[in-house]
């Protein structure tokens, strides 16, 4: 893979010292456990300690020098996705990623949108970082690209009026930084080795405005700004808890001015809990909330995307987030792109927004010095197949996610047929017990409606759609945070294989915001439909 570009195309600084460097840094000996050691080595806490949060890359970092993308584009009689089609954050960052494991700084949470969480460097492969939230699991890790907007420096929160949530055992309110470094014998990262970023949105915090649930695509709901940083705002949806929060600017697709469902003639789904949900007005709401609508002239939609099927580009594995694959964009909509990984089943197919920070443009693994998965026995030079037996996989990665580097079996492989169809277990990293369950059922619709008057956005391509349960709710009497128990496994029209069947969920007769509120089951009466893919371990 690395001798598929002319040397032009890497950075002044990468000339002289990219492949010794990037090998002796990538090609290290393993500090973390597989499966198998996990299980049969014993170590003492100070070894686990050190073994934890250092480069891990030995079975992802093999060369293969004889791979070229030119070659394979040629053989393959297709072009790759222009360089025009891809955003900034979606390109080789402009400056040399400086962050070293074990520093520490403050980002997102990306199950929990609202909060900023003190966060540990865990692994650093080209200039994408894998970030540990101190003192949880690392099936909580996830990971960033180094130009990240969602990372800040140690004590950005303080100095920009916001809230930090600090590591287990420590107060909000006393939390200190200074005395945190030094009782854990860490380092900050540095300032400036992160992106500075100047612009500015026309968004408001408070301001009202309609959005898509992107957990429910086929729901626009009633919204709030809560949250403004630079020119990215946070979406909230009212009277719900903060997992189906999402970050975006004045150009994304998802959001809409005060009337827009109206104006439409779709349905508008009112906040949870509204005294009258079948005739909600926005006159009534603004003034019962004493609050305002988010100017329209904030709102400035971006133009649909530019990619074509067949194109070819560099996708980050979303089942197995440690890897980036050669992949083939396989059909389109305005703003999003279904993304193929070369030479595995269709059924690994994903659907993307056109702009996400996962999607690269050819070249971009060589440009940043990350380690690039040609399709599985594409050369006879391929790397062996390895201990697992699902085809195509080489052992790297984990269905539990960031704690385990690798696996020796179907069991632990994320991509074998017994875990496609099993349910997800992920213990709500701040809910003690509650656990979030991603269980597969299959829905059957006749077209794009269930019932009269009631439209539902379905997607016919991908069957299989992800439940998760047992999620927060967040009250409308002062925004207090009760627990919902787990419910059952609920199916619209089949239960779940294997579990008690329960009543179906009906839609048929149900007015527009009825109908929303039992797809959406406020107040743990129920699971909330998930676009396929749901919550992402790692």
């Amino acid at each position: 893979m690395f001798s598929c570009l002319s040397g032009s195309l890497l950075p002044h600084w990468a000339h002289a010292r990219w492949a010794g460097r990037l090998f002796s840094s990538v090609l290290c000996s393993c500090p973390q456990r597989s499966e198998a050691e996990h299980r049969g080595t014993k170590t003492t806490k100070e070894e686990e300690h050190k073994m934890k949060n250092k480069v891990c890359s030995t079975q992802v970092s093999v060369k293969r020098r004889s791979w070229s993308w030119q070659q394979y584009l040629n053989e393959q009689k297709s072009e790759a996705a222009p360089l025009s089609l891809f955003t900034q954050s979606q390109s080789a960052p402009r400056r040399r990623n400086g962050f070293k494991v074990g520093m520490k700084l403050e980002g997102v949470d990306p199950l929990h949108p609202s909060m900023f969480c003190v966060l540990t460097v865990a692994e650093v492969i080209g200039c994408r970082l894998r970030l540990h939230i101190d003192s949880y699991s690392e099936c909580y890790d996830f990971w960033v690209n180094s130009d990240s907007a969602d990372i800040r420096h140690a004590g950005w929160c303080k100095g920009n009026n916001h809230k930090l949530h600090p590591p287990k055992g420590h107060s909000e309110t006393d939390f200190d930084w200074q005395h945190y470094l030094q009782s854990t014998g860490s380092h900050a990262a540095p300032p400036t080795l992160f992106t500075c970023r100047t612009a500015t949105c026309g968004f408001r915090v408070g301001g009202k405005l309609e959005a898509v649930d992107r957990k429910n695509p086929g729901l626009v709901c009633v919204a709030s700004v809560a949250d403004v940083i630079g020119d990215r705002f946070l979406v909230h949806f009212d009277n719900w808890d903060d997992t189906y929060d999402y970050w975006c600017d004045g150009s994304s697709p998802y959001i809409h001015p005060v009337g827009w469902c109206e104006e439409q003639g779709r349905p508008l789904t009112p906040p949870q809990g509204h005294s009258n949900p079948e005739n909600f007005l926005w006159e009534d709401y603004l003034r019962l909330t004493g609050s305002t609508a988010a100017p329209s002239s904030a709102f400035t939609l971006r133009a649909p995307h530019g990619f074509q099927v067949n194109q070819k580009l560099e996708a980050v594995d979303r089942k197995n987030p440690i890897l980036i694959r050669v992949s083939t964009v396989t059909d389109t909509e305005n703003y999003r792109v279904k993304v193929h990984y070369d030479g595995w089943p269709q059924q690994f197919d994903v659907w993307s927004d056109s702009d996400h920070c996962d999607l690269h443009p050819v070249g971009w693994c060589q440009r940043t010095g990350h380690p690039l998965e040609p399709p599985p026995g594409s050369f006879p030079t391929s790397p062996p197949q390895g201990v697992c037996p699902t085809r195509g996989c080489r052992g790297v990665g984990h269905i539990k996610g960031a704690k385990y580097t690798g696996h020796h079996s179907a069991f632990g492989c994320p991509y074998s047929d017994i875990n496609l169809r099993k349910e997800v277990l992920l213990p709500d990293r701040l809910g003690g017990e509650k656990v979030i369950t991603l269980v597969p059922i299959t829905m059957y619709h006749h077209g794009n409606q269930l019932g009269r008057n009631v439209q539902v956005k379905t997607e016919p391509r991908d069957e299989t759609l992800l439940v998760p349960l047992g999620k927060r709710r967040r009250q409308a009497d002062g925004g207090r945070v009760q627990t919902a128990g787990r419910p059952p496994p609920v199916s619209l029209l089949v239960g779940h294989v294997g579990a008690a069947q329960p009543r179906p969920v009906s839609l048929l007769g149900a007015t527009p915001q009825t109908a929303a509120r039992r797809l959406r089951s406020p107040r743990g009466h129920g699971p909330a439909l998930e676009r396929p893919g749901g919550v992402r371990l790692h």
